[in-house]
């Protein structure tokens, strides 16, 4: 996906678990040197279509101990 500001946006990685996903994200804008990568957690209801919670995690690792942890 493009914004409007040139940054790209890319899903790398998605982990799920139970009523959880690890999703990581690639961002990238033509002025940077490189691509920065951060993930986020959603939690969904157990019924439904709800997100039910969202964590910032700033490595894949963190990701995956927040999935693991439940």
């Amino acid at each position: 996906m493009l914004h409007e500001n040139g940054r790209r946006f890319q899903v790398s990685e998605a982990v799920e678990r139970g009523a959880s996903v690890a999703l990581g994200l690639a961002i990238s804008q033509p002025e940077w040197s490189g691509t920065v990568e951060v993930f986020k957690v959603l939690t969904f209801a157990e019924t439904g279509n709800k997100v039910v919670g969202m964590q910032d995690c700033d490595s894949r690792e963190s990701a995956l101990a927040m999935l693991a942890a439940g």
